[in-house]
């Protein structure tokens, strides 16, 4: 390893480019990464920050809340099983304005009992409360000139609700959530269909399932997520482009260092015939290796989690440190792995060959 490094030194010019090749592709497949998690959570952010474990939905309704609609009887009969662990969730996409003048924003509300385990953290103004007409806002919505205190007009049924609050990270479907109070969102629903009857489209439960309610499914929080329009098929085409990456960069570093290592060959049949054993040798090549995968991706991290400080809320970036030591370590095992074809030519080196004068 001593030697390695020591070459490593000596020969810092060659080796400096391939660690800033290295560094840009790990930039590169760990921005990537980020965005795969935060579009993830652009479509279901919403539903991941609940403190909830199972979702019970009316018969047929493929998973999907929107598409649900509990009966009264039903929504009771749950309640009276679960008591305050089951909570109603109704999810509707509308749109609002800052002012009549404005221009219309989208939104999903997300109409919850403010009383429940549903209603979320606010890191600006007050949480949801049971009083009508109030509002909290995704923070998103911050970065387009809306205050605590101000008011929005819904813009079908006009009814002005006033920003109590923001919270952060909340989304679904790639649109910003308002959290309402149920009894707004039968409100704005009347107003906008006076022949509106009372529903839920699901009851969200904390802890385990008990017996089936006639007529609904329940589901985990996993299934309802992955059940969401769109959400699978963009999560494995971008995460199959990340790793695609993690490979072409690894085998990369393997690339060059092999022609690099082809044209020592002469030195390293000295090597072995001045009696210099085949772990040395291997531990040479190994440990160069590591050092480059290792520190490109360290500095690519650091790099990484500076610029995620700095972005807009809108971008939809989201770096978990778990799902980067996998795509790290991922990285450095199979840089190591794609060394392999380096290690195989050396063995094959005969120093007898080499004395002679053939090293070609």
């Amino acid at each position: 390893m001593k030697l390695g490094f020591r070459e490593l030194r000596h020969n810092w010019k060659k080796y400096l480019l391939i660690e800033i090749i290295v560094f840009l592709m790990m930039f590169m497949v760990l921005f990537l990464s980020g965005l795969v998690k935060g579009l993830g959570r652009a479509v279901s952010s919403g539903i991941e920050n609940m403190q909830a474990d199972h979702f019970i939905l009316k018969e047929d309704s493929e998973k999907l809340i929107t598409l649900s609609s509990l009966s009264k009887e039903q929504y009771e009969e749950i309640q009276n099983e679960y008591q305050d662990k089951a909570t109603p969730l109704d999810i509707q996409r509308m749109y609002f304005q800052k002012n009549k003048d404005a221009e219309k924003e989208n939104v999903t509300y997300f109409a919850i009992d403010p009383d429940s385990f549903l209603n979320p953290d606010v890191y600006e103004g007050k949480a949801l409360s049971s009083k009508e007409d109030q509002v909290v806002l995704d923070d998103d919505y911050a970065s387009d000139g809306i205050r605590v205190g101000d008011t929005i007009i819904d813009t079908a049924s006009g009814i002005k609700l006033k920003v109590s609050g923001f919270t952060k990270d909340a989304m679904y479907g790639h649109t910003s959530i308002a959290y309402i109070s149920t009894d707004t969102y039968q409100k704005i629903m009347k107003a906008v269909n006076p022949a509106y009857q009372e529903t839920v489209h699901a009851a969200v439960v904390q802890g385990n399932v008990k017996a089936k309610i006639d007529g609904t499914d329940h589901y985990t929080k996993a299934e309802i997520i992955q059940a969401i329009p769109g959400y699978q098929a963009e999560q494995m085409t971008i995460t199959m482009i990340e790793w695609l990456l993690v490979v072409i960069t690894a085998l990369v570093i393997g690339i060059f260092f092999f022609v690099i290592n082809l044209q020592k060959e002469k030195e390293f049949g000295v090597l072995k015939a001045i009696g210099t054993d085949m772990g040395s040798l291997v531990g040479q090549i190994v440990s160069q290796v590591c050092f480059i995968a290792v520190f490109g991706a360290l500095l690519a991290s650091c790099f990484v989690l500076a610029m995620s400080a700095v972005l807009p809320v809108t971008m939809p970036f989201y770096l978990q440190a778990s799902q980067a030591v996998i795509v790290l370590a991922a990285f450095v095992l199979i840089s190591i792995l794609g060394s392999l074809a380096t290690v195989i030519r050396v063995a094959k080196i005969d120093p007898a060959r080499i004395i002679g004068g053939d090293f070609q």
